[in-house]
C-alpha cells in the first residue's frame, strides 16, 4: 500500500541528516535484453544514519529508512541490478558532500503531496522528483520542462527562503 507524504515524513528524514556527509549512493536499474532501461529506486547513505530509500509512484516521492535490496531476476521482463552509483550519475557526484538544507517539491496533484526534494549540499544543489513513474534528477534546479508539474516550496526545512538556493 502506498501512503502519500504530506511533507512530514520527508522533512523528518532529511532534518535528521542535516550537517551529515553523504557517504555513498546505491542505485537500482531495470535492465532488459542486456541494456539499462531506467533508474527505478536509489538509496542515499548518510554517515552514521539509517539509509534513506527514494522511490517514486507516479508523481509521488516516497522516502523511507530501508536498506538496499539485492539484484533480482524478472525472467522475460529483465532484471533489477542494484549497485553503487558511479559517474556519470548525478547522484554519484554528491558523494562526500555535506547536506546543508532541503526544500520539498510538490508534485502535480490536487492535494499538496511531496513529489520531490531539492537537496542543498555544500558542493551544490540536487533536485530529485518523480514524474510519471520516471525520475527527474538535475543539478542546481529543476529543468524548465519539469516546472509546470512541480513546485518548490517557498521555505526550506530549516526555514530559509528558497530564493537563496
Amino acid at each position: 500500500m502506498i501512503v502519500p507524504d504530506d511533507g512530514t515524513r520527508a522533512t523528518g528524514l532529511l532534518r535528521a541528516r542535516l550537517g551529515v556527509v553523504l557517504a555513498s549512493v546505491t542505485e537500482e536499474w531495470h535492465w532488459h535484453q542486456g541494456r539499462p532501461t531506467g533508474l527505478t529506486v536509489f538509496w542515499l547513505h548518510f554517515a552514521g544514519n539509517p539509509v534513506v530509500e527514494f522511490s517514486g509512484c507516479g508523481e509521488l516521492l516516497l522516502l523511507a529508512e530501508a536498506a538496499p535490496r539485492p539484484s533480482y531476476d524478472m525472467g522475460e521482463h529483465g532484471e533489477g541490478r542494484v549497485g553503487p552509483a558511479r559517474e556519470p550519475s548525478l547522484l554519484a557526484g554528491f558523494v562526500g558532500s555535506r547536506l546543508r538544507d532541503a526544500a520539498l517539491i510538490r508534485g502535480y496533484s490536487t492535494e499538496p503531496l511531496v513529489g520531490g526534494v531539492l537537496l542543498r549540499f555544500d558542493t551544490g544543489d540536487l533536485a530529485v522528483s518523480s514524474s510519471g513513474d520516471e525520475w527527474v534528477i538535475a543539478r542546481d534546479a529543476l529543468p524548465p520542462d519539469a516546472t509546470p508539474y512541480h513546485r518548490i516550496e517557498a521555505r526550506t526545512i530549516t526555514g530559509a527562503l528558497t530564493r537563496s538556493f
